[in-house]
């Protein structure tokens, strides 16, 4: 979205999500794959869900 659209508000929405793939990439993805396994996921560790 960023860098295609006349509105201001569309690249700085798109600016908190592209830093967070920046920077915690690696915990985003085993959160997402925890998710898709079915296991609860706190601080890359898994957890009991309840």
């Amino acid at each position: 979205m960023e860098g295609h659209t006349i509105c201001a508000l569309g690249d700085a929405a798109a600016w908190p999500i592209q830093g967070l793939f920046r920077h915690f990439r690696p915990e985003v993805e085993a959160r997402i794959a925890s998710y898709r396994a079915g296991k609860a996921v706190f601080q890359g560790h898994a957890v009991a869900a309840e």
